[in-house]
Parts: C-alpha cells; sequence; structure tokens
C-alpha cells in the first residue's frame, strides 16, 4: 500500500506542477507571447547541485564570509591581515574554501531547482496591428524567485508566488475585456469568409473583417497592470515606477475613433 500511495501522491504532485505550469504561461503578467516558450517569457530557471547543507558545489572553491557572523572568530587573523586601508571592519569579508569553513569537503547530496521570475509591462501603442510583436516594446521588471528540491515543487512555488503578486489571471479573463469588445466579437467573426468542410478549414486567402474588434497582447497586459498598480504589492516594491506605469496605462485608453465608434454600438 506504500509503494501505491506514493505513485499516487507523485501523479498528484505532477498534476499540481502541470496546471502551475500551464498557469505562468497563461499569466498577461510574466508571458507576453501565449504561443512561445516551452516554460514562459519571465522565466530564468537554474538547476543546482547541492551536499548537505544547501551549499552549492561552487563553495567548494570559494565561500564570502563576513566579519560577525558565527564562527568568523575561527579566521580573526586572516580577517585582520586582509584588513585593507580605509576599509570599514563591520563590512569586511573574505574568502574561503567549503572545507576551510566546514572542516570537511563538500559532498554531493541533492539537487535544488531556483528559479527567478520577470514580469511585463507594454510600453508600445496597443491599438497599432503589430507593436505588441516586438520585444522592444516591452519593458521588463523583477518579479518573485525561489527554489525547490524537485521541479515540480519549483513550479507549484513559483506560480503560488506569481498568483500572490501579481493576481489570477489569464489571457482569456474577462475582467481584461470591455463588455462591448465581448459582445461585439461574439456577433462579428474574425474572418468573413472562414469556410468548414468534414471539419477542416476550406484553403483560401482569408478575408478580414474590419467590424472585428483585436484585443491583442499588449493592451491585453496594459489592463492587468491597471489592476496591478492599484496593489500593495505593487505600491511597496515598485513605488519609484508608478509615474512610468501610468504613462504605459494612458495609451490604453487613447481608443482610436474607428474603434470606439464600434464599441459604441454596445452601449
Amino acid at each position: 500500500m506504500k509503494n501505491k500511495d506514493k505513485i499516487m501522491d507523485d501523479q498528484a504532485k505532477r498534476i499540481e506542477a502541470h496546471k502551475a505550469l500551464y498557469f505562468l504561461r497563461e499569466h498577461p503578467a510574466v508571458n507576453n507571447d501565449v504561443m512561445g516558450d516551452s516554460l514562459f517569457d519571465g522565466a530564468w530557471f537554474h538547476m543546482s547541485k547541492c551536499c548537505k547543507r544547501g551549499k552549492d558545489e561552487h563553495c567548494k572553491r570559494s565561500m564570502t564570509i563576513h566579519r560577525g557572523e558565527k564562527g568568523w572568530r575561527r579566521f580573526k587573523d586572516r580577517f585582520d591581515k586582509e584588513l585593507e586601508d580605509g576599509e570599514s571592519k563591520s563590512l569586511q569579508s573574505i574568502y574561503l574554501t567549503y572545507e576551510e569553513w566546514y572542516g570537511e569537503p563538500w559532498v554531493f547530496d541533492h539537487v535544488e531547482y531556483w528559479y527567478e521570475t520577470t514580469y511585463f509591462a507594454f510600453s508600445g501603442n496597443p491599438f497599432h496591428k503589430s507593436e505588441y510583436m516586438d520585444y522592444k516594446n516591452w519593458n521588463r521588471y523583477g518579479g518573485p524567485e525561489g527554489g525547490a528540491n524537485t521541479f515540480e515543487d519549483m513550479l507549484i512555488k513559483c506560480a503560488r508566488q506569481v498568483r500572490k503578486a501579481f493576481g489570477s489571471f489569464d489571457h482569456e479573463d474577462k475582467r481584461l475585456y470591455l463588455p462591448e469588445e465581448l459582445a461585439n466579437n461574439k456577433a462579428q467573426r474574425m474572418f468573413h469568409n472562414l469556410k468548414f468542410e468534414n471539419g477542416s478549414r476550406l484553403s483560401c486567402p482569408l478575408k478580414r473583417n474590419a467590424e472585428y474588434i483585436d484585443v491583442n497582447e499588449g493592451l491585453i497586459n496594459l489592463r492587468w497592470l491597471k489592476w496591478f498598480v492599484e496593489t500593495d504589492y505593487c505600491k511597496k516594491n515598485w513605488d519609484s515606477n508608478m509615474g512610468e506605469f501610468r504613462g504605459f496605462i494612458k495609451k490604453s485608453e487613447q481608443v482610436p475613433k474607428s474603434r470606439q465608434k464600434i464599441l459604441d454600438r454596445y452601449k
């Protein structure tokens, strides 16, 4: 029964990790290209071989030890010898090998999975047909970071932090669409001559419907950003960027007349 329970637990963990991955891939803050990267655009990912103390293998050769931290007095003579003229003792640090500091060699014990996230703010014209495709128009900002002892736990932890910081959103979230846009695009097809036969689309040049309203990733991101700037997390961590963010958001409110004319039909 124990083996069966473990298999069930492993399967449940993988399913949770799968949901976490797709939450990250579909979030308008951390992934501006839902058809892109196999993880998500705002991901930095690293696997690290660690010892029983959680120190990675780079510590074999060099560890930074600060004057004043627990155990530093064992190396007081070295601290004093390496103190440079004008250097503050309270800020001094020296480099030691793992074996020097811990008195035993570094030995591999486990792998840790580390991540950093980036969130995006679109700086281009959200009503232009292609500016959202240009990566130069996507400003990057540092988001949550952390680590775990398995790949699945890493994804789950990352998703939880992203949800806490950036909200529970996806690119299809109706909160990111105007009611008029939803009503219009329910009544209008994107292409006039889109035809199917026996479940397959007939091959022919597609004719764009001018009455259909595009809501691209740039506009969706800015509507998410409008929500984000009112959160405590943003006010606490990104107060110095508020002017910049509000400048981006303002672009999403400068609706072209041709678009507004269509929207007004549904008011």
